[in-house]
């Protein structure tokens, strides 16, 4: 399978140290020109995670997207929410069709308040079973540093999802399955929301006492969004290990 990566951030970044440590060819849309001539001649992003040395034979960089979309039979889409759709508004409405859709937005696409599937679904007629979402609480510049972590593949085909995922498992990362699209997608959102809310709460000086409430608190939230959203009521597999 080859593998596109849409963006060039921390989180692209770690998910392309992941991917070519496996021995993958990727194909990158970097959005600066210099940047791309940079990371050809020093093999790491000057931007972020710069530590994360490539292999410069495993790397085929371009800033034409369409030119990474059209190479590419899965695209993993690592644009921070806010700027999803000026990164793909360049593209045909047919540019994504027959192409495995690998979601790595941890967020809300502002136009429309959308997850970014039902956006695809609206503007490229992407097909849900086409849809894959990876999430989890995994820090980029953990994932660089090759601490151990975790990540969610979700898609309505579980089946493809657990293969799409093995090209991810690495020694430093375990990869689980499951097929709540809309459920693990909300969840990450919710979660760094809660997050904040622990910061300033640590900011504070709250103690333990409190920050235990507060987590068991949001976690009951976080369940009760799920029931009561408009796009939830898919029946969650538990989640399995890959």
């Amino acid at each position: 399978m080859q593998f596109g990566i849409i963006g060039s951030g921390s989180w692209a970044t770690a998910l392309a140290k992941i991917l070519t440590d496996n021995g993958n060819t990727i194909h990158w849309w970097v959005r600066n020109s210099d940047t791309i001539r940079f990371m050809e001649k020093r093999r790491h992003n000057p931007h972020y995670l710069n530590a994360v040395y490539f292999n410069e034979t495993q790397l085929r960089l371009s800033d034409d997207i369409q030119t990474v979309v059209s190479h590419s039979d899965a695209l993993v889409i690592a644009v921070p929410s806010a700027y999803v759709e000026d990164a793909l508004q360049r593209l045909p409405a047919d540019a994504l069709k027959d192409k495995k859709i690998i979601s790595a937005v941890k967020g809300i696409l502002p136009t429309g308040n959308q997850l970014l599937n039902n956006y695809l679904a609206t503007h490229f007629q992407v097909d849900l079973a086409d849809y894959f979402a990876v999430l989890g609480p995994c820090h980029a510049e953990e994932v660089a540093a090759e601490k151990l972590s975790y990540l969610t593949f979700s898609g309505t085909d579980q089946t493809t999802a657990a293969g799409i995922a093995a090209y991810f498992k690495t020694e430093y990362l375990n990869t689980m399955v499951n097929n709540d699209v809309w459920g693990v997608q909300y969840a990450a959102v919710l979660k760094n929301i809660y997050a904040l809310g622990a910061g300033i709460a640590h900011g504070l000086e709250y103690g333990d006492n409190f920050l235990s409430v507060y987590i068991a608190n949001s976690a009951n939230e976080m369940v009760a969004f799920l029931k009561k959203s408009s796009n939830y009521g898919h029946a969650a597999l538990p989640v399995s290990p890959n």
